[in-house]
């Protein structure tokens, strides 16, 4: 399996690499490669960086970076959360990836995809340097207390929990392809009753494919108990495009208890674009508690001002505007 790996995220839960040194991303490409020479195991790996400073050319060569261990680069204004999307998007059998993240909404919106999750913390403990130790015969064992890296075991809880997290992902799909592939009631009934999995993938396709009867389902999943599905259906209403929705992702964005909730309402409003909703957006860049939220925020700022005047108050659906 090949992992896509969201390098920042990862730079956070590594206890001796930080965000603030001048060589975060060198060195973490580094620590990658000495655990493929120990791991045998290990498939390929693509980390994705954020670009870099605002205003400036994305870094497109880090030291390091090679077949085995790849570096990329988002683009300006572009998240690695969205270039690791892109690229699942573009691969014709994403179940083979696995993202290593411990980002809440990347994690489902690459399940959604077909590919597997790795927590990010989890991840780190695999490559914290070994220690050896010498034995009374003299040979040098690591700390699982054998000599060499132990051969992988399928059937061990870190392996079970991935394959499970993969298999749960390509049952959903297939289910969910089986009948309703043009049906909004079905998917408004997994909206409503299927499981959370089940939930965000009918938030998803109502937001691509249901058009204006998908609507009010989307908003009334706004006040669902689970987190990731008033993401999904946050960012499906950005999909919709429908400018009657911007009452709802505001409110969101100022009160949903969920940070991944309040940064997919900061994107969906960035997406429809409408210049109503900057004071919003504003005090969400300036107060929020998570940089995350605050970052998406002034993103979605940006977006909205850089629209042509005549397409800031059309959304992307050409609808009404709000009442």
């Amino acid at each position: 399996m090949a992992y896509i790996i969201d390098g920042h995220n990862l730079i956070g839960v590594l206890p001796d690499i930080h965000l603030s040194d001048p060589d975060d991303e060198a060195r973490l490409l580094e620590r990658l490669r000495a655990y493929r020479t120990r791991a045998t195991h290990a498939g390929p790996m693509i980390v994705f960086f954020d670009a870099g400073p605002s205003g400036g050319s994305p870094r497109r060569e880090t030291p390091g970076s090679s077949v085995e261990v790849e570096a990329r680069f988002s683009e300006p204004g572009q998240p690695a959360d969205d270039a690791i999307v892109a690229f699942l998007r573009g691969v014709t059998q994403p179940g083979q990836y696995a993202v290593v993240t411990d980002d809440q909404e990347l994690t489902w919106r690459a399940r959604s995809l077909g590919a597997s999750a790795i927590r990010a913390s989890e991840f780190a403990k695999r490559l914290a340097p070994r220690v050896r130790h010498a034995t009374p015969r003299g040979k040098a064992l690591t700390q699982e207390g054998s000599t060499g890296e132990p051969s992988p075991d399928p059937h061990a809880p870190a392996f079970a929990d991935l394959y499970a997290g993969f298999m749960s992902a390509e049952k959903i799909r297939a289910r969910f392809v089986q009948g309703v592939a043009g049906d909004v009631s079905a998917w408004t009934e997994k909206l409503y009753t299927g499981d959370a999995g089940e939930a965000q993938l009918a938030a998803r396709w109502l937001g691509q494919h249901g058009g204006r009867d998908a609507l009010e389902p989307l908003k009334d999943a706004l006040t669902h108990s689970d987190a990731r599905v008033r993401a999904a259906a946050l960012l499906a209403l950005g999909d919709l495009g429908d400018r009657r929705a911007l009452p709802a992702l505001c409110d969101r964005l100022a009160s949903d208890g969920a940070s991944m909730a309040r940064q997919a309402a900061a994107q969906s409003l960035g997406r429809i674009g409408d210049r109503s909703v900057e004071s919003a957006l504003e005090a969400s860049a300036e107060a929020d508690a998570k940089s995350k939220v605050r970052r998406a925020a002034g993103d979605a700022l940006a977006q909205i001002r850089a629209r042509p005047p005549w397409l800031r108050h059309a959304g992307q659906g050409g609808a009404k505007p709000p009442s």
